[in-house]
């Protein structure tokens, strides 16, 4: 079973993300955990900071998984059943 993420998390990620340009993250922890410290945001804790820098990982991970597949001829996603016809 996966790790859950509370709601909050969550949410403070999706406001950072529109907040702020996608360029100005990447797929290392480090990296996004450095430039979230430079915001001037506020983040209740460490613990909080840490999660959401992971979090913000974990999408920019999932998204380069997900583009590396579509570009191999990966599974087609069909919009209508008359297509698979």
């Amino acid at each position: 079973m996966g790790r859950i993420r509370t709601t909050e998390i969550r949410v403070i990620t999706d406001e950072v993300l529109s907040k702020y340009p996608l360029e100005e993250f990447s797929d290392k922890f480090r990296d996004n955990k450095e430039r979230l410290k430079a915001l001037p945001e506020e983040f209740p804790s460490k613990k909080v900071l840490n999660r959401v820098a992971g979090n913000i990982t974990r999408r920019f991970k999932q998204k380069r998984a997900e583009m590396k597949r579509l570009l191999e001829g990966g599974e087609q996603v069909f919009e209508d059943e008359e297509d698979l016809s």
